[in-house]
């Protein structure tokens, strides 16, 4: 007898979509380790509930393993909600609580009534899935939360509720230590109905399946708008007659009437999401068809599964190029690429080189995972019974944003096998040059010159006509005008190919007779050749194929990988990596902009030893105390490298003549577009400033030293923003005439200064980031002679050298291979030292004011109780009597500092405390 895995997978194939339809309502991801093969399938109304009693009987009670995924209804559907969590790496466990889900449910619903007219008494059913363990990867922890809110709700109108979730879920979940956004963390694919929803029981290859966690009972009570909140059981909640009401395909939940001042509001997003599903219905096929990050695959599912020799790979091969057009001419492209590479990507030894090649080709598109085993399959070793193994590992490879691309293929056969990499561009130009014979349209003009200039050249706004180019000498991308470089292309190498193709055309001419046939032909093809010579050198034909050339060129996501490997560092002449302690060639896939502008020397090779005696004396001179100096110099390689583990704020003090500028102008000089000048309002001013229309801010990305000019007195941090700054935390901004982007911050902070701030927060989590670095040295034309500065007070005196600047283009290349190998130690890590830590919490000391008011107005007495009310107005007369115009601290401050003095409030009081009222009273 047939098993029930056997039975369900008759029945998909029975289902399978039809070849070229895009109707399908499942796609299965594929686990070639359990036989399971990737697929797409049209299940259609009349066989669903049968589909759902296989499914069932085959996951829920066979407990086989399945990986099928549904695809969302758009306008009948329940609301789902898909909640991905990013912790640090550190994290093993889940940091949600079931408290989290009982707010966060309670406040959908609230939401919801508010958007929708909902009867009394009203009863609708929340599902809570969740995986059993938290995914601890190599960079990040990975968690997750799936909800189904039993209401049929259309897409547009899910679109607005996320959008009032987001507006108040960072104040309601403040606590979890998220390293993503709250953009991210609530998938807007899912709730546009964009991605497919995975079907209960399901999972994606090499991970665990979601759960049922809680199923809850919500009930409406419409005087109050409140919900009452009751959990049901879950046992044997799931069965072969319940599963249909799990399903995001069930389009049986209740609906109800929208609120009349949404109108507007929803008819502009339905709007949007018919333009978002005509662009997927009509883009083609090639380079989009993948699975993204979440694990949502893309429309476009291939059948690898019976590959077992050369005969049926070339036969797959044959097939998928037999389904291409010219759109689709890149997966050609890249194919020919792939295979022109050299032994040292797939012969022994290259598994480096290989994998990186798999995960270019997976990032690229899925139908070149043939591609891949084409290539594999040349090394003596490689043996076809792997082909599953290799077919499970493709669909687990991390695709997206960061990943290698088409780009990376292009530049490793341009360096390791550059004869065919110009063989196989001269061929790739020469189709598209054909193509433009048939009809010359600007459109097609415009796709020979990407296919010319494609790895060079991205437009990254269509609306402002901005444009990267990368510079063939280090491979770093810079922004150009209104792409005026690749402009100069169209009359300049692109012209020349037409041109020398109309000789040899007239050439050929020359030999036919008059009387061939041929002669008729090729004549109508010189005089498109003629027009078309003449368009690339006229002004306005050039604008308009420029016009069409933005929407070829353009890259969404580029923008977002510019400068975003935080141990990758541009020199001149070569690119050192923090990660693997080397360095080496640029190339394109590193997406930097920043440059050091000096080149690159390893420290020990031909290194200058009086250069470093000299650096080495001024560090010694900057820093007498040993233990000081061996801090400085960690913090200062540190700065290298893009991630702040230490979340720190680097204040450099100290009175004139110290060396401080001078120590910020050494980095400047080696450090080039690294190192970056800020004002002191980047952390002063409100928080508006961050992710409004700010230069200055956009202007940060990249950068790993942001050095804030001397402050004034009187001058008041705001710690939110420089805790945003230090933590981790993404930060967007907009620069003028741009579009906003979203980046992690790299930059070590630093502040120049003679004087404190004004007031600061006394937090623990203020003043754990705060860092005073003692500048106490003092450079004199009469060291211990000068009066204003006696031995007593500044007993580090040195002369001072007034040509010092004149020195330091020499020293910088030394000075960075110094730091460079003393980052390689570090790891951007800078173990804490008495002397700074002592003079950090001198500093914090001073604003301790609620320390002061203790010692004043609290003492312990058996029996009193405080009330928070009575403790914080009791604290605002004190410090205005005290302190007078300083703004008060905030009431959390005063509560957080006597929670952890006296214990957490018990009956809303501390007890066995009391105020001191009165002047005679004495402290207990």
């Amino acid at each position: 007898m047939a098993s029930e895995n056997t039975i369900l997978d008759k029945f998909l194939k029975e289902n399978t979509t039809p070849k070229g339809e895009k109707t399908h309502t499942h796609t299965r991801l594929g686990d070639v380790s359990k036989n399971l093969y990737p697929g797409s399938y049209c299940i259609k109304p009349e066989v669903y509930k049968q589909f759902l009693e296989l499914y069932h009987k085959n996951v829920f009670i066979n407990k086989n393993t399945e990986y099928l995924t549904e695809r969302q209804s758009i306008e009948d559907g329940p609301i789902l909600v898909d909640i991905d969590f990013r912790y640090d790496k550190k994290i093993k466990d889940k940091q949600h609580s079931p408290e989290h889900i009982t707010d966060l449910v309670v406040f959908y619903m609230e939401t919801i009534s508010k958007m929708s007219k909902i009867p009394e008494n009203t009863s609708i059913r929340v599902i809570v899935l969740e995986k059993p363990n938290v995914n601890v990867l190599e960079d990040k922890t990975k968690d997750g939360i799936h909800i189904i809110i039993c209401i049929k709700m259309h897409k547009a109108l899910q679109v607005i509720l996320r959008e009032k979730i987001l507006s108040g879920i960072k104040d309601m979940w403040d606590d979890l230590p998220i390293k993503n956004t709250w953009e991210d963390v609530f998938d807007l694919g899912v709730t546009k109905g964009l991605c497919n929803w995975q079907l209960i029981g399901s999972r994606k290859p090499g991970h665990q399946a979601y759960e049922l966690k809680y199923l809850i009972k919500m009930t409406y009570t419409e005087k109050n708008n409140d919900w009452a909140y009751k959990n049901e059981s879950i046992v044997n909640a799931i069965n072969a007659q319940t599963i249909e009401t799990f399903s995001a395909r069930y389009t049986a939940h209740p609906s109800f009437l929208m609120n009349p001042d949404l109108e507007s509001a929803y008819n502009d997003t339905i709007k949007t999401l018919s333009k978002l599903d005509n662009n997927i219905k009509n883009k083609p096929t090639s380079v989009h068809n993948k699975m993204n990050n979440d694990g949502h695959i893309a429309r476009g599912v291939f059948d690898y599964g019976d590959i077992d020799c050369e005969e049926t790979l070339d036969e797959t091969i044959a097939r998928i190029a037999d389904g291409l057009n010219t759109q689709d001419y890149l997966i050609k492209e890249i194919h020919e690429y792939t295979l022109a590479l050299p032994v040292q990507y797939y012969g022994d030894g290259s598994y480096s080189k290989w994998i990186q090649v798999g995960w270019a080709l997976a990032n690229t598109d899925m139908r070149l995972f043939p591609t891949w085993i084409k290539l594999s399959c040349q090394s003596a070793g490689f043996d076809w019974k792997g082909v599953k193994k290799l077919l499970n590992d493709w669909y687990k490879f991390e695709i997206g944003v960061g990943s290698l691309t088409y780009r990376s293929i292009i530049f490793w056969c341009k360096t390791d096998a550059p004869e065919k990499y110009q063989e196989i561009r001269t061929k790739t130009i020469d189709y598209f040059v054909e193509e433009t014979l048939k009809a010359p349209s600007d459109f097609d003009l415009a796709n020979v010159l990407y296919n010319m200039c494609k790895d060079e050249f991205v437009c990254v706004s269509i609306k402002n006509n901005i444009w990267y180019e990368c510079n063939n000498k280090n491979f770093r991308w810079t922004d150009i005008d209104s792409g005026t470089t690749l402009r100069g292309i169209l009359s300049g190498p692109m012209h020349k190919i037409y041109n020398l193709k109309a000789q040899a055309n007239v050439k050929t001419l020359a030999s036919y007779d008059m009387n061939d046939p041929r002669v008729v032909t090729l004549t109508k093809t010189n005089n498109r050749l003629a027009e078309i010579c003449g368009k690339l050198k006229n002004a306005t034909a050039k604008n308009n194929i420029m016009r069409e050339a933005k929407e070829l060129f353009f890259d969404k996501g580029f923008l977002e990988r510019l400068d975003q490997n935080p141990y990758l560092m541009c020199f001149n002449n070569c690119v050192v990596d923090f990660k693997n302690k080397c360095h080496r060639e640029g190339r394109p896939d590193d997406y930097l902009t920043k440059c050091t502008n000096i080149d690159y020397t390893k420290f020990g090779e031909n290194t200058d030893k009086k250069i470093i005696a000299d650096i080495t004396e001024f560090m010694c001179q900057l820093f007498p105390v040993k233990e000081l100096n061996e801090y400085m110099w960690n913090h200062l390689a540190s700065i290298l490298i893009g991630i702040n583990l230490d979340q720190r704020f680097h204040i450099y003090k100290g009175s004139g003549r110290n060396g401080k500028s001078k120590l910020v102008e050494l980095m400047g000089k080696s450090m080039g577009t690294y190192k970056a000048t800020v004002p002191i309002t980047l952390i002063t001013s409100k928080r508006n400033t961050i992710g409004s229309t700010s230069s200055e801010v956009a202007a940060l990305v990249g950068v790993r030293c942001a050095v804030m000019q001397e402050m004034s007195a009187g001058e008041k941090m705001n710690e939110g923003i420089m805790k945003e700054l230090t933590g981790g935390d993404d930060v967007v901004a907009r620069s003028l005439f741009k579009d906003s982007i979203t980046f992690k911050p790299q930059f070590k902070l630093i502040g120049l200064t003679n004087v404190d701030f004004d007031e600061i927060a006394n937090d623990d989590g203020t003043w754990r980031r705060m860092r005073y670095i003692p500048f106490d040295a003092k450079f004199l034309e009469d060291p211990y002679n000068d009066p204003v500065f006696p031995k007593s007070e500044c007993p580090y005196q040195y002369l001072l050298d007034k040509n010092l600047s004149d020195k330091f283009d020499e020293w910088a290349p030394i000075w960075m291979s110094m730091l460079v190998e003393r980052a390689y130690s570090n790891q951007g890590i800078v173990p804490d030292c008495k002397t700074v830590l002592d003079n950090s919490n001198k500093h914090r000391d001073k604003s301790d004011y609620i320390a002061e008011f203790e010692k004043d107005k609290i003492q312990k007495v058996k029996g009193g109780r405080i009330k928070k009310t009575e403790l914080y107005e009791t604290f605002k007369e004190w410090f205005k009597f005290t302190q007078g115009k300083l703004k008060i601290p905030k009431q959390t401050e005063i509560v957080d500092y006597m929670e952890r003095k006296y214990g957490v409030l018990v009956n809303k009081c501390w007890h066995n405390v009391s105020i001191i009222y009165g002047d005679g009273e004495e402290e207990t």
